[in-house]
């Protein structure tokens, strides 16, 4: 079975106006979190599609438990590549 595009979800999401993701507290979910979001996000970031993140992690814990988009978007470059 193919894995799904995460960073295709996450450009749909930023379409239509979403910048802040959060995770569950429990381990698994944040390691899910982790994989379908902040990874993404970061690949987005380096294409130059996504500014600027802030990761948010837990006080004992450095696993980012939220990420929220502080900079600009530019979808324009998203079908340039």
């Amino acid at each position: 079975m193919l894995e799904p595009d995460y960073c295709r979800a996450r450009l749909l999401e930023i379409g239509v106006g979403r910048r802040f993701w959060q995770s569950n507290p429990s381990p698994k979910n944040a390691h899910t979190f982790y994989e379908r979001v902040i990874q993404p996000l970061r690949r987005l970031q380096r294409r130059g599609i996504v500014e600027k993140l802030q990761e948010i992690t837990a006080t004992d814990d450095r696993t980012p438990i939220a990420v929220e988009i502080i900079g600009q978007v530019d979808l324009t470059k998203v079908s340039k590549q």
